[in-house]
């Protein structure tokens, strides 16, 4: 007896943890999937609301919406773009610090790209809405006048600039998690490599072509995962900026998913989005998987 209870004790021990994934993760999953192919207003009976059974009718409405079809035509633009920016910008500086000789200095600049991470996100984008502001009051415009312009430019409010201007939102993209990411990768690189490639007389480029780039697949590929899967969910920012205006030139399956379930009561509906969210996430890691796959499963 007490030998199974000395096996039994280290489940014991991490199951609270899999009963609270399994009431506040899965829970919720199941419960979405399930409720895609309900008409529901959030009850779970009569008593409480809508709860009507009607298999894919949901699926067939946002297939049909062109609103559907439009925020994901703005969320592929944050998708592409949103990969790029992290892909590059956060490496090409964890390069730059990775290079610097002084440990000391590396460390100084390395906490001083991840200090904006403890300011709240919302202050940010507040911030970034009075920059943009297209009244006399915004920064791009005060400073436009000192220039000699004399109309202001409302990039927030143009449809043609709002996704760029969302877009460019955080420049240079440089710190954060991503930095810390690509600078361990880098990190955990054999030196003994980049050594012999100098004394093969090959230059710093060639040496982050040829060996940081190659060796830093798994940070890249983590990126790439990260990125999708915030891109896809964010809608917070564009919320708060231009609320998917103007018009629906900001709108994004997330906004979208948000306004069916809290403004419009459309449960099911929303459910039926965030299943659909759920799949083009896990479609886009597995292009992820095959990008970044080793050359050993080629």
């Amino acid at each position: 007896m007490k030998r199974i209870l000395r096996k039994a004790t280290p489940y014991l021990m991490i199951l609270p943890i899999f009963v609270l994934l399994g009431i506040f993760a899965f829970y919720p999953i199941a419960l979405s999937v399930i409720k895609s192919f309900y008409r529901w207003s959030g009850g779970f009976n009569g008593e409480n609301g809508i709860n009507e059974f009607i298999w894919f009718a949901n699926y067939k409405s946002l297939f049909t919406d062109s609103i559907f079809w439009q925020s994901w035509g703005n969320s592929l633009f944050f998708i592409v773009t949103g990969v790029i920016v992290n892909l590059i910008f956060p490496f090409l500086t964890a390069l730059m610090i990775f290079a610097v000789q002084n440990p000391k200095s590396s460390y100084r600049w390395r906490v001083a790209l991840v200090i904006p991470m403890v300011v709240p996100s919302m202050v940010i984008f507040l911030l970034w809405q009075f920059i943009y502001d297209g009244s006399n009051v915004g920064v791009i415009n005060n400073i436009l006048h000192l220039f000699g312009a004399d109309k202001n430019v409302d990039l927030l409010g143009n449809s043609r600039s709002v996704k760029w201007a969302i877009r460019f939102m955080g420049i240079p993209w440089c710190g954060g998690t991503n930095l810390l990411i690509y600078f361990a990768g880098l990190a955990g690189i054999d030196n003994s490599l980049r050594e012999a490639a100098t004394l093969d007389g090959a230059s710093t480029f060639k040496k982050v072509l040829f060996i940081d780039i190659p060796l830093s697949k798994n940070q890249f590929k983590m990126i790439f995962t990260l990125s999708i899967i915030g891109e896809v969910q964010d809608f917070v920012k564009i919320q708060t900026v231009t609320g998917g205006g103007p018009g629906y030139s900001s709108y994004v399956p997330g906004l979208y998913m948000y306004n069916l379930a809290f403004n419009s009561s459309e449960y099911g509906l929303a459910s039926a989005l965030g299943v659909i969210m759920m799949l083009v996430m896990f479609t886009f890691n597995k292009l992820g998987d095959l990008v970044f796959r080793k050359e050993k499963d080629l």
